[in-house]
């Protein structure tokens, strides 16, 4: 058997890629108006909720996978969403800057 480093190195680089995706998804996905804290473990535990309540339609398999990778990623999405709480409430209570600045990115600049 041949240890192959460029292979491995290649898995673990795109695992740790993985990690926390669910705080991301959430965090790009979701409307101002519906900010919240930790919305990464929310959706991890709204989607594993959706696979073992039969609300999705996947092959068995595929939902088992997903369901291996959403509980896998809990806990990075814990330790994500714990460090960039701050961020998250400076962002509900002051919902009105970030409005203002999509709009003003919006508009061409009068140069």
């Amino acid at each position: 058997m041949k240890f192959d480093i460029g292979r491995w190195a290649v898995v673990v680089f795109m695992s740790f890629l993985m990690f926390g995706c669910s705080s991301i998804r959430a965090r790009t996905e979701t409307p101002d108006k519906e900010w919240t804290v930790y919305p990464g473990i929310q959706r991890d535990v709204k989607e594993t909720g959706e696979l073992f309540s039969g609300e999705r339609s996947e092959a068995d398999w595929i939902k088992g996978l997903i369901a291996t990778i959403l509980i896998f990623d809990l806990p990075f999405s814990a330790v994500f969403d714990t460090i960039v709480a701050p961020y998250d409430l400076y962002r509900i209570y002051t919902p009105n800057h970030f409005g203002e600045a999509r709009e003003s990115s919006r508009q061409p600049s009068t140069r």
